[in-house]
């Protein structure tokens, strides 16, 4: 068969594969169901993220903003129970409990988020409208399409829909089976109790330390570190994002500057300048320092009134991936009676396990602390 006649024949197909998912048992075709698209991405199609409607406006989730695809980041605060969207020039804050919407000079939007299973969702035409962004609403073969677009999309919509169309299918097929009920049949096997949790000592602290790798691999850490504080080192050109500053010191996270000069003279710049960078977007001295050159740098640290850091256990070769990861370490953290400095690696490394090693931490009665000199 050529490609004019598999091309003719799959309206008959895609029929009949809805048709047979459709007949099974589950959540209704199409109802409430929407696509989503980033630029010329398609998402995952789970209930959890999906988009729904609210008076009349169409929310989308938080999750449309990880990666950085739109130019436009999210970070959350519980403590403070706010969500933010933000670039380097320009945040839109809304207020979780208040249910407001205001930016960094405090004006007020209409609009606000809604929380639904753990997830923030955002109304799309004030948040498009307001970072400069695009968005549509489109009929696919099977439900509606949301797609949200910067200046890097490339296809139109018609192209975008056309070009997917496959994708969406096997998408929308495997979400069909997602929702069927599972059959009954035998009790599955009792998992064994887990180990019960590693235990502190009375008052123990623990440093995590973490290498920003890049400023959104930063951003989300902090979001999994929730209300715990960690010390994040950056270089001298990653303090030069004053927004990334700001945001570090205002949830209290620790500072540090990750000195990689190789003479005297290039260290001596860079205290100065990371001391003026600091201040300058967040009003705060430069007070601590990670170095693993070959210059005796005591003597510069002491004129800047900075302090050196180091780790007690240092674990960048084991790169914190997984829950499997976090086990591990919090057995190795438990064999230690005291305060105690763990240097975790590149923060872009960490995010699939700092979430569980937080949990084991907590449940373990552990103090999570930034490093501060009056700590």
């Amino acid at each position: 068969m050529g490609k004019r006649g598999r091309k003719a024949g799959w309206p008959a197909l895609f029929l009949a594969l809805v048709m047979l998912l459709s007949s099974r048992p589950g959540r209704a075709a199409g109802a409430d169901v929407y696509f989503t698209a980033v630029n010329d991405r398609v998402l995952e199609l789970r209930d959890e993220t999906m988009p729904f409607r609210s008076e009349g406006v169409l929310y989308v989730p938080s999750t449309l903003f990880e990666g950085g695809d739109l130019g436009v980041s999210y970070v959350r605060n519980d403590h403070m129970g706010l969500a933010m969207l933000y670039t380097t020039k320009i945040d839109l804050r809304f207020d979780l409990e208040k249910q407001t919407a205001s930016d960094k000079q405090g004006r007020i939007y209409s609009g606000h988020a809604i929380e639904r299973g753990g997830i923030v969702f955002f109304p799309l035409p004030l948040v498009c409208g307001y970072f400069g962004l695009d968005w549509s609403y489109n009929q696919t073969k099977t439900v509606p399409l949301v797609r949200v677009k910067s200046e890097s999309a490339i296809l139109d919509d018609v192209g975008f829909i056309d070009a997917a169309s496959w994708q969406m299918a096997g998408l929308y097929a495997d979400y069909l089976r997602s929702t069927e009920s599972p059959p009954e049949g035998p009790s599955a096997p009792q998992t064994p109790e887990p180990p019960p949790p590693v235990q502190a000592a009375e008052g123990q602290k623990i440093y995590l330390l973490l290498s920003s790798r890049s400023g959104v691999d930063t951003r989300r850490a902090m979001e999994l570190l929730g209300d715990a504080q960690g010390t994040f080192l950056l270089t001298l050109e990653q303090m030069e994002d004053a927004d990334l500053l700001r945001g570090l010191t205002a949830l209290g996270h620790g500072v540090v500057l990750r000195a990689r000069g190789e003479t005297e003279e290039d260290l001596a710049w860079e205290l100065r300048r990371a001391g003026e960078l600091l201040w300058q977007a967040a009003c705060c001295p430069l007070e601590l320092v990670w170095y693993e050159g070959g210059v005796d740098i005591g003597p510069l640290l002491e004129d800047a009134g900075c302090v050196p850091v180091s780790a007690g256990l240092d674990r960048r070769e084991q790169a914190l991936s997984s829950a499997g990861r976090a086990e591990s370490l919090l057995r190795t953290i438990g064999q230690h009676r005291e305060d105690l400095a763990v240097y975790l690696g590149e923060d872009g490394a960490c995010l699939g396990g700092l979430e569980a090693l937080l949990e084991g931490l907590e449940e373990g009665q552990y103090r999570v602390c930034a490093w501060r000199l009056t700590a």
